[in-house]
């Protein structure tokens, strides 16, 4: 897919932009929103914080990125970069949504049925419990399940990684013996388990690691080729990752890889929002249309394949967050108007919320007092 170069600004531009942006007092700032120059949101967001961060923007046709490298306690400038080289990010929940078009896929060819159960799908492999054995598909992608955040017991690594345990043999044994609170369905928690079981699931459906099956079936496709789990000799790309001021290391991902694992460019994630607008007419057929389709509620979002939803049935705004150890990221799109953000940040201390909250609740109040 052609990628849009976009020219940088004068060094000194860069300075002063960046002098003033930072300058301003963000607590009186208004609302950010797709017209927002990425370089404002890019300095608003990550707010002096050290690490890096990349913006993009696509709007009436045009896409723009911007990026702010900080020290800590020194600020970088605010600089717009093309779509080629961006620095890498990991992207956390955000992957969420790969493992929703997956399942998408796999419900458009028939190989699977959001009614199928996670006990027929490991059948002969594992004895679960009947309430975890009659789990669907359906709930586990909308968080239905009443399945708990992580397993019980799961304890972080070092760097605060409870995700690179367990493995697939772990993650079965842990069902095995898992009690729910409440039987499904039921109206969240919100769990990167439930959406990192449906990514073995679909792994084991098709013989492929989850990952593979992300490049196969989506990166590839789309011409994402900074979209992967693992980075091999593209790892030197990596942001250096931040919690506030302390330094975080990536991290890695076992069997619940299809809950977080990937890294990806700003650049590559507005490719995928694209492609998810486009619908059933766009590179990812009927499966982009089917992944936007509503079909349940956390509680708090309605909810389609993974992707949260905000607004009425004419004019919903789509939408994730993602968070690992040190980075935070967001994914924000409004097929009906075609805009689309991007927020790939190595601080996990990066206001993704306010970012979201601004694009996605201002609006719609505007619409409703209209």
């Amino acid at each position: 897919m052609k990628q849009h170069r976009v020219k940088a600004l004068p060094r000194a531009a860069a300075w002063a932009l960046a002098a003033l942006l930072l300058a301003a007092p963000i607590a009186h700032a208004g609302p950010l929103g797709f017209a927002t120059p990425p370089a404002e949101i890019a300095a608003r967001v990550m707010n002096n914080a050290p690490g890096s961060i990349v913006v993009g923007v696509s709007r009436q046709g045009h896409t723009q990125f911007a990026m702010q490298r900080n020290g800590v306690a020194q600020p970088g400038p605010v600089q717009e970069i093309a779509a080629d080289g961006q620095p890498i990010f990991e992207v956390g929940s955000i992957s969420k949504l790969f493992t929703g078009v997956l399942l998408a896929q796999a419900v458009e060819r028939g190989d699977l049925s959001l009614d199928d159960t996670v006990g027929q799908l490991l059948a002969g492999q594992v004895t679960l419990p009947p309430d975890i054995a009659a789990i669907t598909l359906r709930q586990l992608v909308t968080h239905g399940a009443c399945l708990p955040g992580m397993l019980p017991g799961a304890s972080p690594m070092a760097d605060g990684n409870p995700f690179v345990h367990p493995d697939r043999a772990q993650l079965l044994t842990g069902l095995s013996t898992l009690k729910l609170d409440r039987k499904p369905p039921c109206n969240g928690p919100y769990s990167s388990l439930g959406l990192g079981l449906l990514g073995q699931l679909l792994a084991d459906r098709y013989g492929k690691p989850w990952d593979m099956l992300v490049h196969e079936n989506i990166a590839a496709p789309l011409g994402m080729r900074d979209t992967v789990q693992y980075l091999g000799p593209d790892a030197q790309r990596l942001a250096p990752g931040y919690e506030d001021k302390s330094p975080r290391t990536p991290w890695d991902f076992g069997a619940l890889a299809g809950a977080g694992a990937l890294r990806s460019t700003a650049a590559d994630l507005l490719v995928f929002a694209r492609a998810l607008m486009a619908g059933r007419k766009g590179p990812l057929g009927a499966a982009a249309e089917r992944a936007l389709t509503p079909l349940g509620h956390d509680g708090t979002y309605e909810l389609g394949y993974a992707v949260r939803m905000r607004g009425p049935a004419d004019h919903r705004t789509y939408f994730h967050t993602g968070q690992t150890g040190g980075y935070r990221a967001l994914l924000v799109f409004d097929p009906a108007t075609q805009d689309a953000a991007v927020m790939v940040a190595s601080n996990a201390s990066a206001a993704a919320a306010r970012m979201v909250d601004d694009i996605t609740v201002a609006p719609a109040a505007v619409r409703k007092r209209k």
